[in-house]
């Protein structure tokens, strides 16, 4: 993304119920961006109408934006904005990608992209597995609104050897870390990793999922793990999610630092990169 258009619409998520309009310091803060510079893309944007000022000198979304808004197709389904980004994992790490979602008391496969290996996962679009079994239906578990999780446990784990405090603390682990794996639980030898995938409202119906052999994913978990929760906010962001579910935002903050006295770029990554190139290469063999 081009840093100054990248800047520009972080402002634009800046703002949501809670703040519907803020001065130039709060939009400075909300975004960790300098001052100096949030001054001239406000300006910008004002001068450009996508922004006004009003009178107590606090700046809001104009109506501008709403005409933007009602030309979004209304017919954009989840697996039109999540494919791109299921085959960019997919060419990434050459697993089998799920996108998956709860329909009743089951998780259903939405969309899939098989991987090129012989070895792979079976998984089919339409294909209803049990809620309770796997990454994928734990981690939507994790994110569940109490009373839904309440009901769904009563109808799904109702087994005598089920501990249910065990299960609380697995779910509180996979919403801290933000991510689920799960090994052999409802195949033998496969590995499952998902992550969440946040609405508008900052809800979680549908997640993104890897799934493959425990011989070829279990060495390189944390590294898979690491391109699912980028590629869950990506689709997230693109399903209007807010700032703190965006990848895009959070590098975007990053970068900023620069432009901060005594806070440029004296530490970059690029000296890690034999490192990382050797997983790859170990993973591409």
């Amino acid at each position: 993304m081009i840093r100054a258009v990248g800047r520009a619409l972080a402002i634009f998520d800046a703002y949501d119920n809670e703040h519907l309009s803020l001065s130039l310091q709060e939009i400075a803060e909300r975004i960790r961006m300098p001052k100096t510079t949030a001054f001239r893309l406000v300006n910008t944007l004002e001068r450009a109408g996508f922004l006004i000022r009003m009178d107590n000198q606090q700046y809001c979304l104009s109506l501008k934006m709403a005409r933007l808004g009602g030309l979004v197709r209304s017919t954009l389904s989840i697996r039109e904005i999540a494919r791109p980004v299921m085959l960019q994992v997919n060419a990434q790490t050459s697993e089998t990608i799920t996108l998956n979602t709860i329909v009743g008391n089951d998780r259903m496969v939405l969309e899939v992209v098989d991987t090129p290996a012989p070895l792979m996962s079976m998984a089919r679009q339409g294909q209803h597995m049990p809620l309770y079994l796997g990454a994928s239906s734990r981690i939507l578990l994790a994110y569940m609104e109490p009373q839904d999780l309440e009901r769904l446990v009563k109808v799904n784990m109702n087994v005598p050897d089920f501990d249910r405090a065990a299960f609380d603390r697995e779910l509180a682990r996979f919403r801290r870390q933000g991510y689920a794996i799960s090994r052999g639980q409802r195949v033998p030898g496969l590995t499952a990793i998902a992550v969440p995938i946040f609405d508008i409202n900052g809800e979680v119906r549908h997640c993104l999922a890897l799934t493959g052999p425990s011989v070829r994913v279990d060495s390189r978990d944390q590294e898979l793990a690491d391109i699912l929760l980028v590629a869950g906010r990506d689709i997230s962001t693109r399903l209007g999610a807010s700032p703190e579910h965006s990848a895009d935002l959070k590098l975007l903050m990053a970068d900023t630092t620069a432009d901060v006295p005594g806070r440029g770029r004296e530490k970059p990554a690029a000296k890690k990169a034999p490192a990382r190139k050797k997983v790859v290469a170990s993973a591409a063999q």
